[in-house]
């Protein structure tokens, strides 16, 4: 993707620097835009010794072409960050005294623009400055722009509150994701990932090694695509599931035990097109004791029982309209194994993953808490697809099949 990033005069530039880095590691082209209160903070050589292309706001009127019409016609992401009380201002009322300014007004409707402000608690929580995010707000209600909350804490100046730029990985994380156009229309998307836990008393529990990874990276390209996604993930799944809580039709449920998922799978189910059951839900429950079982009552079997099927319970609901996709972590995925779990739970498309804890039988690790699996899909009684690969590029091939 094409990056602009504009960085605005607020003590969070620094922060910039690495952003820059983080983007172009990613794959992304990265352009920066400096406006003139940011070199007070930082300087363009830096970012030139990183291998980006730097302009300063006097270049609009030295370069060859008009440069500000040239960067909005080839950006595909404007990103502000951090963005400062000032720039938030010129933005919400149009002026255009700057080469930031500019581009702002000249980009293309299809362009995404994501804005990051970052200043002192007292000047965010200022009327003003909330009019003015309001107004861009309203302006660009159909549009295509998104302005992030700033993050709460201890600030430069000492103060504490609302106000710090978020994480570098956190708006990494926006960007990918990131669909402004996503509205109450919008289709719906449920996907459960991560692990439950099953209790044996309050100290020990029964679980798995999952980390929520696909669940995240299906979110991702979920939003990418325009469906308003909702997750309901493991207590343990990945905190990078959080960052995404602020984007536009995103929402994130967070459950501990396979009666929890199942509830709130059930309370939601009705109301979405597509279910993606990622999660790897814990077969098992126990009758918990109420106090920490004592190694000296401690017995050598422990009693359970089925914990609810949660996939199954869905299908038996599922209407014409809706999309079901299974998730089986075996350790084997044969084609007898695939079809038998079919033939008990007919999803729309099952995705089969070959997973081990790599706990026992000297086994490597493989699909849990990793960052690519083995995979096959497995529909029509027979596996039409089947590739080892980064879980990052697992929910494209899903999306598409959909």
């Amino acid at each position: 993707m094409k990056i602009l990033l504009g960085v605005c005069g607020s003590i969070a530039a620094y922060k910039s620097i690495d952003l820059a880095r983080g983007l172009s590691k990613k794959g992304h082209e990265v352009r920066v835009v400096l406006t003139k209160g940011s070199l007070n903070f930082v300087k363009p050589e830096v970012f030139k010794y990183l291998g980006l292309e730097v302009y300063l706001p006097q270049d609009d009127f030295t370069h060859t072409n008009v440069l500000h019409i040239e960067l909005a016609k080839w950006t595909e992401h404007l990103l502000v960050y951090p963005a400062s009380a000032n720039t938030l201002a010129n933005l919400a009322f149009g002026k255009a005294d700057d080469l930031l300014t500019s581009i702002f007004l000249a980009k293309r409707s299809e362009t995404t623009t994501s804005i990051f402000p970052a200043m002192n608690t007292f000047m965010y929580e200022h009327p003003i400055t909330k009019e003015n995010i309001d107004l861009l707000k309203r302006i660009h209600i159909a549009g295509n722009l998104f302005i992030h909350p700033p993050d709460s804490g201890k600030l430069a100046c000492g103060d504490t509150g609302q106000g710090k730029a978020p994480s570098i990985e956190k708006v990494i994380d926006c960007i990918e994701a990131i669909n402004p156009k996503i509205s109450a229309e919008s289709k719906t998307v449920l996907i459960t990932t991560g692990a439950t836990i099953a209790p044996i008393d309050p100290v020990r529990f029964v679980t798995n090694a999952a980390s929520g990874k696909t669940g995240y990276e299906l979110a991702v390209e979920a939003l990418r695509r325009g469906y308003k996604t909702h997750v309901i993930a493991g207590q343990s799944a990945t905190t990078k599931l959080d960052s995404l809580i602020d984007l536009p039709g995103y929402q994130l449920t967070r459950v501990i035990t396979t009666n929890d998922m199942k509830d709130a799978v059930e309370k939601h189910f009705s109301v979405s097109d597509i279910y993606i059951s990622s999660a790897a839900i814990s077969d098992l429950e126990f009758n918990a004791n109420t106090g920490k079982m004592k190694k000296n009552d401690l017995s050598d079997s422990l009693e359970f029982t089925a914990a609810p099927d949660i996939l199954k319970t869905v299908l038996t609901k599922k209407k014409e309209n809706q999309k079901i996709i299974g998730f089986a972590a075996e350790t084997e995925l044969s084609l007898a194994v695939l079809n038998e779990k079919w033939e008990r739970k007919p999803v729309d498309l099952l995705v089969g993953t070959q997973v081990h804890s790599g706990l026992c039988h000297d086994e490597q690790q493989a699909g849990f808490n990793t960052d690519e699996a083995t995979y096959k899909f497995f529909s029509n009684g027979e596996i039409e697809f089947e590739r080892t690969m980064k879980k990052s590029t697992l929910p494209a091939e899903i999306f598409n099949r959909l």
